[in-house]
């Protein structure tokens, strides 16, 4: 049976940026280059050091909002595939450690 899975997951990176923008920019980047369908809300962005440079530490914040279509004999099987996917095409980033919060399976 062919079920959609919708995941929510929330993530936490550190990366050098040329400020606050460039920051929230390569996090919504790299997520979306390893979850095409992925839509990235960022919660917070903050400096991690108090000196100004022209490239700076951010440490972000971020939600992730996604969905699969997967091939599974049952809701729970699908749910499983899904996630398990999820997390290998974010093997390897910074993204990697993404808590998967919450999946509902249609």
């Amino acid at each position: 049976m062919r079920y959609t899975v919708r995941a929510e997951g929330r993530g936490r990176a550190e990366l050098p940026a040329y400020g606050l923008a460039d920051a929230e920019h390569q996090v919504e980047k790299e997520v979306v280059r390893a979850l095409p369908s992925a839509r990235v809300e960022v919660l917070d962005v903050q400096r991690t050091e108090e000196a100004g440079r022209i490239v700076e530490e951010f440490r972000v914040r971020y939600r992730v909002l996604v969905a699969a279509e997967v091939e599974a004999d049952s809701p729970d099987e699908a749910r499983r595939v899904v996630l398990r996917d999820f997390r290998a095409a974010l093997e390897g980033t910074r993204h990697r450690r993404i808590e998967w919060v919450k999946s509902d399976v249609s």
